[in-house]
């Protein structure tokens, strides 16, 4: 068991809270002789725990949503095929001296 007095756990306060980890539990002891105990806190679930979200949606609106938001994307990808297909017939120009 790793026992901190008071200042030093002041002082290294995130070096005490690792340790705590580590060892599941830390002692801070004061002048007087009280003695207090850190150790970190149990999670109860995961932090990738989301609640439900009511949302009334049909398997069509999801799959419309999913062809929209696709076509969207190849929107862009198209103009950019068209743009390098014309750079790519011009002549390349030349420089003024």
């Amino acid at each position: 068991m790793i026992v901190y007095t008071y200042s030093e756990s002041r002082q290294n306060l995130a070096r005490l809270l690792a340790q705590a980890l580590e060892a599941c539990e830390v002692l801070i002891q004061r002048r007087d002789g009280q003695t207090f105990v850190v150790r970190p806190q149990a999670r109860d679930a995961s932090p990738l725990d989301v609640g439900k979200v009511n949302v009334r949606l049909t398997r069509d609106d999801i799959l419309g949503a999913i062809d929209e938001s696709r076509a969207r994307l190849a929107e862009p990808r198209a103009a950019y095929r068209v743009r390098r297909r014309r750079q790519a017939s011009k002549p390349p120009k030349r420089r003024a001296r």
